[in-house]
This record gives structure tokens, sequence and C-alpha cells, in this order.
């Protein structure tokens, strides 16, 4: 056999880096019948965030959150947790993205408030 024809033999810098899988929920309101699954302390998301590690923000879609906000939520999980957000559906359905820059900006500056947990 030659050398170098399987992945084991390739060196160590060569290997890909390992996958990064993230698991949630389009928010994370938690239904009473599951509340024992959860941590009994702290808010929905503290909970919530015990057990997953990335929710989706999909208010957003529907109403703008002050950078506070964003903010504030970041604070409250875990080092390893990352929020998606959904788009405002003034720039995706009104908009439909043209003519949207403001919209764009102004929405960018709002979820910045997550820094490095922005997925």
């Amino acid at each position: 056999m030659q050398a170098g024809l399987f992945p084991d033999e390739r060196p160590a810098f060569a290997k890909p880096p390992p996958a990064r899988i993230r698991v949630g929920c389009a928010g994370w309101s938690l239904p009473r019948a599951l509340w024992l699954a959860f941590p009994a302390a702290g808010t929905h998301l503290q909970r919530y965030a015990a057990r997953f590690n990335a929710a989706e923000i999909n208010s957003s879609f529907y109403r703008p959150h002050q950078n506070a906000t964003y903010a504030r939520w970041a604070a409250s999980v875990p080092e390893n947790f990352h929020f998606s957000v959904k788009l405002p559906r003034t720039i995706t359905h009104q908009q439909r993205l043209a003519g949207c820059a403001g919209l764009l900006d102004d929405f960018v500056a709002q979820a910045g408030g997550l820094g490095e947990k922005l997925g």
C-alpha cells in the first residue's frame, strides 16, 4: 500500500476542526409539562440554556428589541451558548430585501448587543 492514502495517515495539522453542532429551538419558553426536566432556579432563558446551547430569537421578526435587551440575554447564558436572530419582517417581507439598508443597520446595531453570543 502507498503511504498517505488513508485519512488517519494525514499529519495532525491537516485534520479538519471538529464540527460545532448547536441544538436549540425558536424561543426559550418552557411548557409546564416539561418544567421538571430543567433546573428550578433562574429565568426561563437561564433554565433553557442549562439544557440547550442555542436558541433562535423569533420575536425580532415581529418587533425590535433594544441593544440592552440583547446584552441582558447574552449575559444570562453560558459562554458556549449562541443566539440566531431572525430578521424583521419589515426587511424580509415588506421591503423584500430591497432598499432596506437603514433598517438593516438598525437591526444589526440592536442585535449587536449579543456580542460573541451572536451565532
